[in-house]
Formats: C-alpha cells, sequence, structure tokens
C-alpha cells in the first residue's frame, strides 16, 4: 500500500448520507458505519460479504479491485479522485449509471491537503442516487449516457 491509502474520509461528507451499513475498508478508529471494517482489526473488505447501504473510500492504489466489488454489490457510495480521463473513470462512471462531482475540494483526514483534483462519489443503485441528492453536499450530478471506451 502507499502513504495516500489510508486517508480517512472527513465526517462533513459522510454526515450527510444518512446510515450506513458498512465501510468495508475502514481505518482502524473510524465509525462511518454500523459495520467498520479494517485490516489492522483482521478484516478483509474485498473478501468479505458486504451487505445493506455500502460506504467506500478505498485505497487509492486498489481503487480497480474496490470498485469491482462495488459494481458487484451495487448498493452504496464509492468516492474515488476525479479523473474523468483516466482508463479507469469511464467503464466505472458507466457501471454505476451516474456521479457526483464534489463541488470543494475533500482535506481528507491523514493527509497533508486535500485531493488536487477533487473527488468523485460513484452513485451505486436508487438510494445512493437519492441520498446524495437529498443531502447538502455541494456539488453536481452527472448521468453517464454513453460511455465510448479508448
Amino acid at each position: 500500500m502507499k502513504k495516500n491509502d489510508d486517508l480517512q474520509t472527513p465526517e462533513w461528507v459522510w454526515k450527510e448520507l444518512g446510515r450506513i451499513d458498512l465501510d468495508p475498508c475502514a481505518g482502524s478508529g473510524t465509525v462511518i458505519a454500523l459495520n467498520n471494517w479494517a485490516l489492522e482489526r483482521g478484516d478483509d473488505g474485498l473478501a468479505g460479504d458486504w451487505h445493506g447501504f455500502v460506504y467506500c473510500n478505498p485505497p487509492f492504489s486498489q481503487k480497480q479491485l474496490w470498485a469491482k466489488k462495488m459494481i458487484e454489490h451495487g448498493n452504496g457510495i464509492l468516492i474515488l479522485p476525479e479523473r474523468g480521463s483516466a482508463p479507469w473513470f469511464g467503464p466505472l462512471a458507466e457501471a454505476a449509471g451516474c456521479y457526483w462531482v464534489m463541488g470543494r475540494k475533500i482535506n481528507f483526514v491523514g493527509g497533508p491537503s486535500s485531493n488536487n483534483l477533487g473527488s468523485v462519489l460513484f452513485l451505486f443503485g436508487d438510494e445512493a442516487k437519492r441520498r446524495v441528492l437529498d443531502s447538502k453536499l455541494p456539488g453536481h450530478l452527472v448521468s453517464v449516457e454513453k460511455y465510448r471506451s479508448r
């Protein structure tokens, strides 16, 4: 894992999303969800069976593994950097169907500054979309009408 893989989502982001059943890649002190799985406690979020509404701030060096797991689960929010031209972004956006571009940069807990390119919440399922639209999170919704690979 890389240094930035341990950065945590600040409370002002996840508190707006309502009750979260599972954070499958939480830090050891994270209290985002009813169930917070952390490697430090022997929990492997990639191997475990996800349940309910999931919030996932994955290690960015393993984003494609976590994205695949979220696509399979289909109910929750995956936060990743705003990198629309990256090879992984388009297929993930297509799988989600829509995403929320954060209207303010996030200073992740444990890091010196915010993500220099901003952040995106990939919304999986109607519940995820409703929660973000009902929240006070700054930003805008992007619906994916068509994706064309490179």
